[in-house]
């Protein structure tokens, strides 16, 4: 999977294409239909030409492991202090 290839999560994706994480999970998914603008959203940001996103063999084309279900954790420690922020407002 390409997003997965660059190392980026779900989130971090969807914030550099203006999109919702939740729907680009869905999207992974098969549960949601995409429309050509967001296509060519997702293709940028994820440095693909957009024809090529439509391809069942992405990720053998460019040598992407498609076993690759997430990408890897980020060693940042600002996902663990949001994380601590919310629980203590709750």
């Amino acid at each position: 999977m390409a997003r997965i290839h660059l190392g980026l999560s779900q989130e971090k994706l969807a914030l550099e294409c203006g999109l919702d994480r939740t729907f680009v999970g869905s999207l992974e998914q098969g549960i949601r239909n995409i429309s050509i603008d967001n296509i060519e959203l997702i293709a940028k940001a994820l440095r693909i030409p957009a024809d090529e996103m439509l391809s069942p063999t992405l990720a053998t084309d460019r040598g992407f492991d498609p076993t690759l279900t997430r990408a890897p954790r980020s060693t940042s420690t600002n996902a663990i202090k949001r994380r601590r922020g919310r629980a203590s407002k709750h």
